[in-house]
């Protein structure tokens, strides 16, 4: 018989969230990927505007050296960084996040105080303060933005408080009388506008990264929910999901399903003669035979204390069987404990169709109590159900009799 999909070729167990039990992309938040996703799109838009503002001086003659010299190369800079990000994995995302944050809000800061200078020397712009006013909003926003930790608002603020600090210094310093009209814009835009729009900000942010908080103990929580704390097996819990995978296959794909219950024998005196910890020892090992064997489609369950469970899709009883023998071999021939031998007894069953998953266990746990009461360490197959009163033949007995349908004898 032809068994080596199922004996040979094995996959190591995937772990313990199936595809089916892993929860969907977009309902798994990830703050780095999300940073990545940022970047991406806003490096471009940098790049853009800063070839484009220069490009626009340009033509209008108004470009000074700053246009000519620093804000094209940085537009060719942004875009470098792009393309550094597009080659970049989630998780190091934090070496373009700092040359973004020196690169993007350091050419604004220094557009700003060469600004002040030029404005100082020649008169007072009120619309170059009100057009980089908008920029250095911007600029702060980046820390907010990308900056992990509560450090973000901290770093931004103090990128904005800077600015006004270098503001209010160039007012000290003007040589010529300020206007109600600067003084009105300095007052709305930098002292009140700004700041309110930087603390709804970061809070913003704060409430996103405890979003994320949340989601990510919600997730681990789930884990544990269907993780057997001791052999990171899946637990009984996650049976009737994993049964439900099964029978969509089955159904698809017209094949079998299969499930082994298997005990160890006499695990009480393990515990009682080597002490729990021992116990705990073969529990982990036996599991550990048991992923290492099975493929990445069976799932395997710790069903309670000394139990297992296999679910093995596309698998019929006679080579579920032959399986569970193997795992038996190995089992008997791992050197767990000293100067005694660890051993296990399996019980085997085939889904019949329109079997509930409680019948479907109920067989192979009776298949499992027929291996114990036949002396242990042994693999018991059971085919069909055991009918209640043992005079009554089941139906499915009768069809499969060599004497249905024939007349009986007078």
């Amino acid at each position: 018989m032809h068994v080596e999909s199922t004996l040979t070729g094995c996959k190591k167990f995937a772990g313990v969230k199936s595809i089916l039990l892993r929860p969907a992309p977009e309902l798994t938040f990830r703050p780095q990927q999300l940073e990545r996703a940022m970047l991406l799109v806003l490096l471009p838009l940098f790049s853009l505007a800063s070839i484009a503002l220069a490009l626009a001086d340009v033509l209008m003659g108004t470009a000074t050296w700053f246009e000519r010299y620093q804000l094209i190369p940085a537009g060719v800079a942004f875009g470098a960084v792009w393309f550094w990000c597009g080659f970049t994995r989630s998780n190091n995302v934090r070496r373009i996040r700092a040359v973004t944050l020196l690169l993007g809000p350091g050419i604004v800061m220094e557009r700003f105080l060469i600004g002040l200078w030029y404005t100082a020397m020649y008169g007072h712009d009120v619309r170059f303060l009100s057009s980089m006013s908008v920029w250095m909003i911007l600029a702060s926003c980046l820390f907010v933005f990308l900056k992990p930790g509560r450090g973000a608002f901290i770093a931004g603020f103090g990128y904005y408080s800077f600015a006004v600090a270098a503001l209010l210094a160039f007012l000290a310093l003007a040589r010529t009388p300020v206007s109600d009209e600067f003084i009105q814009e300095f007052m709305l835009t930098y002292i009140v506008g700004a700041p309110i729009f930087l603390t709804l900000l970061a809070g913003f942010a704060r409430l996103r990264s405890a979003y994320g908080s949340a989601l990510h103990r919600a997730d681990k929580f789930e884990s544990m929910a269907m993780q057997d704390a001791l052999t990171g097996l899946f637990n009984r819990r996650v049976f009737s999901t994993s049964m439900r995978r099964a029978r969509a296959r089955q159904a698809r794909r017209r094949t079998p399903v299969s499930m082994a219950i298997l005990d160890i024998d006499h695990f009480k005196s393990v515990n009682d003669s080597f002490g729990h910890n021992k116990g705990d020892e073969v529990l982990v090992k036996v599991a550990n035979i048991l992923t290492a064997t099975m493929r990445r489609t069976d799932d395997v369950f710790r069903w309670g204390g000394e139990e297992f469970a296999i679910l093995m899709e596309e698998t019929d009883a006679e080579n579920a069987a032959l399986v569970c023998e193997r795992l038996r071999q190995l089992i008997e021939s791992e050197n767990m404990l000293p100067g005694r031998k660890v051993t296990a007894s399996f019980g085997v069953a085939e889904l019949i169709a329109g079997e509930d998953d409680s019948g479907f266990f109920s067989r192979a746990d009776a298949a499992l109590y027929d291996a114990k009461d036949l002396g242990r360490n042994q693999v018991v197959i059971r085919k069909k159900r055991r009918p209640s009163n043992p005079l009554v033949k089941p139906i499915s007995d009768l069809i499969d009799s060599t004497d249905f349908g024939r007349p009986e004898e007078a």
